[in-house]
């Protein structure tokens, strides 16, 4: 009788890096989405909409990046591959950490489609403090997909419609005043 007065225990899950992977085609040349994503690249989205991406050190490549959605917080970037025109990735940690997130790999692969188009493949795999429960997983397994719906839309909208186009996205999601 009095179990049933027990509150339920939360159950937690193995502490292993959870990937989140999806594809979108993209009304561009592979090129031209490659430069979007690579950190090096003057063209790359974030610093062509005025963010601030500086190289920290050469081998590997790792960059900071100051963006202003998120002015105290700095997100460090490590290139493990970059193949122009076909593959990015890196692995990315923010300072200071943001909720339960310890870091993550972030892997771009650019197939080229007909007609001056691409497919882009985004896999993300992330890297959580140990002990989470099965709620606090799912919270963050829906932060991460939902960060990374974002991330692509605005990549697909600025490569074919402009920067302009990412910051009426940005107002109308609320991230950004104006």
């Amino acid at each position: 009788m009095f179990g049933l007065f027990k509150r339920n225990r939360a159950v937690l899950v193995p502490d292993v890096p959870i990937e989140l992977k999806t594809s979108i085609e993209i009304e561009r040349p592979a090129d031209a989405v490659y430069a979007l994503l690579d950190f090096g690249d003057e063209r790359h989205q974030l610093r062509a909409r005025g963010n601030e991406i500086r190289v920290i050190a050469t081998d590997p490549p790792e960059y900071r990046l100051w963006y202003d959605l998120a002015p105290d917080l700095n997100f460090l970037f490590r290139v493990t591959e970059a193949v122009p025109g076909r593959a990015y990735a890196y692995t990315a940690s923010i300072v200071p950490p943001v909720g339960r997130r310890l870091g993550s790999h972030e892997a771009y692969s650019i197939e080229p489609l007909t007609d001056g188009r691409c497919r882009l493949t985004f896999v993300n795999t992330v890297t959580h403090v140990p002990g989470l429960t099965e709620a606090e997983l799912a919270d963050e397994v829906g932060k991460a997909s939902l960060a990374a719906a974002n991330s692509l839309t605005k990549l697909k909208l600025q490569a074919e419609r402009g920067i302009e186009a990412v910051e009426s996205f940005e107002r109308e999601m609320g991230q950004r005043q104006g």
